[in-house]
């Protein structure tokens, strides 16, 4: 098992790098959107540079799918570093506004190829008793990095935060590379006896039979069956964890996580509170890693199922809360005593969306696509996740200034609420279920 634990470890690091990406925007456009700003942005320039990010992320996971099942999960993985070091030298170096979304463009491509593969990778070389769990901790690395750079962003000039951020994607590629590749993938090209040895290393055990009979059955199903998109949207069972899939992801996006991430600082400061928006931000972002710590904790104690409602239901009730003070602040009502809201608003919701909808979509994604689509299923998955944080990021920034910041909170209230009908009659338990378990699960289903 300590082959598994690296594993886990280095792909925490590249996590760790993707939640650095995900945190640059808040310290950062608060600065950038100052008069005296090194670079000067209008409104409009600084939702692209936020949100450029995204849509990358949605190309690179396109590019993935290409490649993902030819070279591999880890190898895949490691060249996700690649890009992440090249963006951060464009932003280090970066003179304009269009040089800047550049570089986060790149940064976005790291993401895209990253995210899909580390949830794949340590998907399929999990033990089923402690796979949730250990994919739940991808996400943990993600918050970590993104209060490090909450943390340390507001300290430090607009190039010198890139070029510490850029150390950590040069850590993430050097730890992969002596880690086995996926058991799984290795079956899928025939290389059977590599496989054999990869999972005797994940295992540090000599007699991995049974689990080798497991894999090489549920690969001989998945190749008996085509790889295409009719492949996935025909077969009953391939269809319903496409519809969970891309469903769990709009929830949580136009739960407004993104909107929060991107614009904490701002929206802290459009508050008037007297400590200032950056503390405000670090405060949130250390709840936020402390939940997430307890949410991986959990996962495999409690069902899926009720994780994600209690989630839903705590982030619908936080974005409304925070949308009511905004909505009383804009009717110009007396808002002297409760100025707390917002942040307590917004740290139900971190605390709240932590424990369902900030990993679970993730770890039910790597669980539900048999493997003959999984690079597919998985694709399209992270493709509607970054079109959703792409479109939320973009439009956030011009419903607030057409409508105010109540109205966008209060739309993504509405859509939680919705969410968690969705949960509630469409998602399918997968807690400590093999990955063949699940399959047979799904196509138990008829939709």
């Amino acid at each position: 098992m300590k082959k598994v634990y690296l594993a886990v470890f280095a792909s925490n690091l590249g996590m760790i790098s993707f939640g650095l990406f995900f945190g640059w925007s808040s310290p950062s456009l608060s600065l950038l959107l100052q008069d005296d700003s090194p670079i000067p942005l209008t409104v409009q320039q600084a939702a692209w540079v936020s949100s450029i990010y995204t849509l990358a992320s949605a190309v690179g996971s396109v590019l993935c799918s290409y490649v993902v099942n030819v070279i591999g999960r880890k190898t895949t993985l490691a060249f996700a570093a690649i890009p992440g070091v090249i963006g951060w030298m464009m932003i280090a170096l970066a003179t304009s506004a269009w040089e800047l979304i550049a570089g986060r463009f790149v940064c976005g491509l790291s993401n895209g190829f990253g995210y899909i593969c580390a949830t794949m990778y340590i998907g399929e070389i999990s033990p089923a008793n402690i796979r949730g769990t250990l994919t739940s901790t991808l996400t943990v690395a993600a918050k970590f990095g993104l209060f490090v750079e909450w943390a340390i962003g507001p300290f430090l000039s607009i190039r010198n935060l890139a070029l510490a951020s850029s150390l950590i994607p040069i850590l993430f590629f050097v730890s992969l590379i002596s880690l086995p590749e996926s058991p799984y993938h290795l079956m899928r090209r025939g290389r059977n006896q590599e496989a054999v040895t990869c999972l005797m290393q994940l295992r540090g055990a000599t007699d991995v039979s049974k689990e080798m009979e497991m894999i090489e059955k549920s690969i001989k199903y998945d190749l008996s069956n085509n790889t295409g998109l009719w492949e996935l949207v025909s077969v009953s069972g391939n269809r319903k964890a496409l519809i969970v899939v891309l469903g769990l992801f709009v929830i949580q996006q136009w739960s407004g996580s993104l909107a929060i991430l991107s614009y904490a600082e701002l929206i802290f400061n459009a508050t008037k509170n007297q400590l200032q928006g950056k503390y405000l931000t670090m405060i949130l972002g250390g709840v936020q890693v402390m939940c997430a710590v307890m949410s991986a904790s959990i996962v495999d104690r409690y069902s899926r199922r009720t994780l994600l409602l209690i989630s839903t239901s705590g982030v619908t009730i936080s974005t409304y809360l925070i949308g009511l003070f905004f909505c009383l602040q804009y009717i110009e009502m007396d808002i002297s005593e409760i100025t707390w809201l917002p942040a307590a608003g917004s740290i139900l919701y971190i605390v709240t969306y932590a424990f369902g909808l900030a990993a679970l979509p993730f770890t039910m994604m790597s669980e539900v696509f048999p493997t003959n689509v999984k690079a597919l299923g998985s694709t399209i998955g992270m493709l509607c996740c970054n079109c959703c944080a792409f479109a939320v990021t973009l439009s956030y920034q011009s419903i607030v200034e057409q409508n105010g910041i109540y109205v966008a909170f209060w739309l993504f209230s509405s859509i939680t609420a919705l969410g968690t009908i969705f949960i509630y009659y469409c998602v399918p338990e997968t807690k400590r279920k093999t990955l063949q378990e699940i399959q047979e699960q799904l196509h138990g289903y008829k939709l």
